[in-house]
């Protein structure tokens, strides 16, 4: 009988060590990085996602808070894995068979977001979901490349289903301004921005420090933007006229300025003064009612043309003291809303021209970041101007339509294609900041910091972002500095939302 009672104690003693006892070397509520044995790349949510079902991967360690995991131990020997970037729990989401998916999702209450943390040898670890211990996290065989699929397999000892798990420490989140200045530098210095060639992307380019200059007050960014001024007047002439794009011209514009109007450096004035009026003289004719030709020897009027031209008149009025250029803008706004502008609902359609068929005007429907942003900067500075409250009603709607209709308030993630498209959402970044803080109106915020969350945690292990934010940047450096730096000005004109 005495036997009998030794053999049930000691049974019961390895059921308690087995199912409640920790796993030794992790640390309940800790932070872990869980590199694979076989690649030494690190368990990932795909793309830095936010949604429940992201898929879970492998990728290069790029110190993201996608790859980083808080491990809680929840008794009976098992463990929940939150990913610190998404608030979301590892899921296993189905336990039956044989290479299934593993993903992300919210604490629902059930088994499938409970995992079993074993000791595998040589300091790693097998991770097996509680409702099949009998299955494995595991990399599949060979697979050694960014992105590579994570699945559940019949559990064993081969190694692509052992991870290390390294406890790291609490680090910042995106967006604070030390991130910003990081990535603006890793940006600047990769791409030899100051010295770079190019016209209306350099001149955004140039904004962008300019941007930096305006939120932080440090000279260094006057003097880049300095350097990058004689640059491009090197590179593209003191007289810009040469340049059928008329929207060209008004970027270079606004970069002069903004220039003046920051630093005080009045040549910056006298030449951008000089192109603008150039450039509207030949851009402004009465066909379609008014408005301005993007292309010289072209027929279409744009919106690409008429936001910059607005926002330059307004800059314009202030820098010179001549109000005509708010008389300008507003002719040009009001225009606007006849052809291009819906201000019932804040959607800026791209351009009109004539149909050659019906002799009609036709409109381009296409919404961009660019044309939203411009439009929502020269209603914001009417507003200002003016005083009347329809200017800042529709700067509202421009914003929202942006936010709501465009992105459905989830991260932007296209204009990735030809040369133009992935600088675009720099320049709503920008004009959502002026929009923030001199409307006082808070809507954006929330929005605009989960971009910053989203893009900074999808950035390459060089710091680089590319203009898809909720899309991973590849350690290959992203061909287009212009669309790398979008999530520049975006992280750099939080800076004062943040604070």
């Amino acid at each position: 009988m005495k036997s009998i009672y030794s053999i049930m104690i000691l049974q019961l003693l390895f059921y308690v060590n087995t199912v409640t006892a920790q796993t030794s070397g992790i640390k309940s509520g800790a932070i872990y990085s869980l590199k694979s044995n076989t690649t030494g790349k690190l368990l990932d949510v795909s793309n830095s996602s936010m949604e429940n079902g992201a898929n879970i991967n492998v990728w290069t360690d790029t110190k993201s808070e996608a790859q980083r995991w808080v491990v809680n131990h929840v008794g009976k020997g098992l463990y929940t894995l939150t990913n610190v970037a998404s608030g979301k729990l590892l899921h296993a989401s189905s336990t039956s068979g044989d290479s299934l998916n593993v993903d992300q999702h919210d604490d629902n209450g059930s088994s499938n977001v409970k995992w079993i943390i074993k000791k595998a040898g040589g300091g790693s670890y097998y991770l097996r979901p509680a409702t099949s211990p009998g299955l494995s996290v595991n990399l599949m065989e060979g697979n050694i490349t960014d992105g590579a699929k994570i699945t559940l397999s019949k559990a064993g000892k081969a190694s692509m289903q052992k991870w290390i798990f390294h406890q790291e420490q609490v680090q910042a989140s995106a967006p604070t301004a030390a991130i910003a200045e990081k990535i603006f530098d890793s940006w600047y210095t990769q791409y030899g921005v100051e010295t770079g060639k190019g016209f209306w992307d350099r001149a955004e380019m140039m904004e962008i420090v300019l941007d930096a200059y305006e939120v932080t007050k440090e000279a260094k960014y006057a003097e880049r933007f300095s350097r990058m001024y004689e640059n491009f007047i090197t590179k593209n002439k003191s007289d810009w006229m040469y340049n059928n794009y008329n929207d060209d011209i008004a970027w270079a514009v606004l970069f002069s300025v903004r220039g003046y109007l920051l630093t005080g450096n009045k040549a910056y004035l006298d030449k951008g003064k000089e192109q603008f009026d150039k450039m509207y003289a030949r851009a402004f004719t009465n066909t379609y009612g008014g408005g301005l030709i993007w292309y010289e020897t072209k027929t279409s009027k744009n919106a690409c043309i008429q936001g910059p031209a607005m926002v330059a008149c307004c800059y314009l009025a202030e820098a010179t003291g001549d109000k005509t250029y708010y008389d300008k803008a507003i002719a040009l706004y009001s225009w606007s809303k006849i052809y291009l502008f819906d201000s019932a609902t804040g959607k800026v359609n791209d351009n009109i021209n004539l149909d050659k068929t019906t002799g009609l005007v036709k409109t381009g429907t296409w919404s961009s970041t660019y044309n939203q942003g411009t439009y929502l900067g020269a209603a914001v500075m009417l507003y200002n101007y003016t005083k009347e409250a329809s200017y800042l009603a529709e700067a509202e709607k421009i914003a929202r339509y942006a936010r709501d209709t465009m992105f459905r308030s989830g991260t932007m993630n296209n204009e990735d294609g030809g040369n133009d498209l992935p600088g675009f959402k720099g320049i709503f970044a920008r004009y959502a900041r002026k929009y923030t803080i001199e409307t006082k109106k808070t809507d954006l915020v929330d929005w605009l910091r989960l971009n910053a969350k989203v893009a900074y945690n999808n950035r390459n292990s060089q710091d680089l972002i590319q203009t898809k934010w909720a899309t991973r940047t590849s350690e290959t450096k992203p061909k287009s500095e212009f669309g790398a730096s979008t999530a520049v000005s975006l992280l750099i004109n939080l800076i004062p939302l943040t604070q």
